[in-house]
């Protein structure tokens, strides 16, 4: 036990050193601690090929495989759930999040070109899980809500779509998870900003 904690103090110390002029806590060392023993366990996964590939890219390439991985799920999930894609199913949960939306936002939101995003939206419509009113502010805008059968279609798919989750995360630890789950966040977070000035030019 000692000589884990003299081993352990040493890597803290060896982290400060190599981050001498960013304030480290205990928290980023850990991630960091438990990211470099996760890459160990993953290099002898890797293609001879990749060694030579950039850590940025060898990244995007998992992501993308697991993406495809991933999408060809949605798709029978889509079928099982009876709805045209997946993406439908976004569209009527950002009706609860961005409470009563309009189509534009919900376009933005679900990050869909305008023209997919208002196909999307009229299909729901046609199938009474969505409908429109005006907007009391802006005449010449409409938003849209759930309907009873929207919302009650939405809610049965959560406990499929959580069940697809726990499948593709099945091999990773709580921690993992947690882990995997802050870096996500904090790449979304940066992108979407991205996106939103992007929109707004």
């Amino acid at each position: 036990m000692k000589n884990n904690l003299v081993e352990l103090v040493n890597l803290f110390h060896q982290y400060q050193e190599e981050n001498i002029h960013t304030e480290v806590s205990i928290a980023d060392f850990c991630k960091h601690y438990l990211a470099s023993e996760k890459m160990r366990e993953v290099e002898k996964y890797k293609p001879n090929h990749e060694k030579s590939i950039s850590l940025e890219g060898q990244i995007g390439r998992a992501a993308g495989r697991l993406a495809k991985f991933v999408d060809m799920q949605m798709k029978i999930l889509a079928t099982t759930i009876e709805m045209d894609t997946v993406e439908e199913v976004w569209y009527l949960g950002s009706t609860l999040d961005l409470k009563n939306p309009t189509k534009s936002d919900m376009i933005h939101y679900c990050i869909s070109e305008f023209s997919s995003g208002i196909g999307v939206i009229n299909r729901l419509i046609s199938k009474k899980y969505l409908e429109e009113y005006p907007d009391e502010l802006d005449k010449r805008a409409k938003r849209v809500r759930l309907t009873d059968k929207g919302r009650e279609k939405l809610f049965s798919v959560y406990p499929i779509l959580q069940e697809l989750a726990s499948n593709v995360y099945a091999i990773l630890s709580v921690d993992e998870k947690e882990i995997l789950y802050q870096i996500l966040g904090k790449l979304e977070k940066y992108h979407q900003q991205k996106y939103d000035n992007s929109k707004q030019k």
